[in-house]
């Protein structure tokens, strides 16, 4: 019943607010959310990935997140500013499977709002529900600091649950790292994204100039 009254909420939703309506209800529902968890602060990124590792950070809501630290993203000094993180599997994939197992099929405004979501803001969503996960981490990142450093989120790629995916290049060049090697992760991990601070001077960035 639920299931087929969330199908019914999606496809409401692009009928009556159009696909742009809904995406910005679904951003203000990340953004709640982020703003419902609170502040956190740590020393440093080995007591944030111990956090993260045994749920106690904002970040951990979203399922099994691993921080991949072999993947260490380094300023311009050679610093480390930040991991990238994989999620292990989406919090709406059973009720996408339940829904198709239960309706027959995800409604068509589904991916009409993830269009909309790629063309408009970023080209990094493979669902409608993702605009509620990249919202939140970008929200909840504002409320984290690392050694007194404020954190952003960037999404780097994601993989659908009838196996699509999407590959933030530009992002991924950004911090160092390498397209391909992300693109194998999405075998394992349905998302993986970066939390860095806020503002640091990537080597990257230094690259492309």
């Amino acid at each position: 019943m639920l299931d087929v009254a969330l199908v019914s909420l999606i496809q409401d939703m692009s009928e009556k607010a159009g696909v742009e309506g809904t995406i910005q209800y679904w951003a203000r529902v990340g953004e709640s959310l982020a703003k419902r968890m609170g502040k956190e602060a740590y020393m440093g990124w080995p007591s944030f990935n111990v956090a993260l590792r045994e749920g106690r950070t904002a970040f951990s809501i979203e399922g099994d997140v691993t921080a991949l630290t072999d993947l260490a993203i380094t300023d311009s000094d050679g610093d480390v500013v930040g991991y990238i993180y994989a999620l292990k599997e989406c919090v709406f994939v059973p009720t996408i499977l339940r829904i198709r197992y239960s309706v027959g099929e995800v409604p068509k405004a589904d991916q009409a709002v993830a269009e909309e979501y790629n063309s408009s803001i970023r080209d990094t969503a493979v669902c409608n529900f993702c605009v509620i996960h990249q919202r939140f981490r970008e929200e909840v990142s504002k409320n984290i600091t690392v050694g007194d450093q404020p954190l952003e989120c960037s999404q780097l790629a994601a993989r659908g649950f009838t196996g699509e995916t999407k590959i933030a290049e530009d992002s991924l060049r950004k911090i160092g790292i390498n397209p391909e090697y992300v693109r194998s992760l999405l075998r394992n991990y349905t998302c993986v994204y970066a939390i860095l601070m806020r503002g640091a001077r990537l080597r990257g960035e230094e690259v492309e100039e």
